[in-house]
């Protein structure tokens, strides 16, 4: 169950906005601030792959 469904089942809140982890936001952040060609780079960075 990811985070975003159990908020939904605890809070009860059926709306269609996503709630992402504290995880999911550091890797979209990296990812989304880095130049084309360097996305992947960014994305293990983000993973601690690299």
């Amino acid at each position: 169950m990811t985070t975003g469904k159990r908020f939904t089942h605890r809070t009860k809140d059926h709306s269609d906005q996503r709630v992402l982890d504290a995880r999911t936001k550091v890797i979209l952040h990296a990812v989304s601030n880095e130049p084309r060609g360097r996305v992947l780079e960014a994305y293990l960075r983000a993973l601690g792959k690299r």
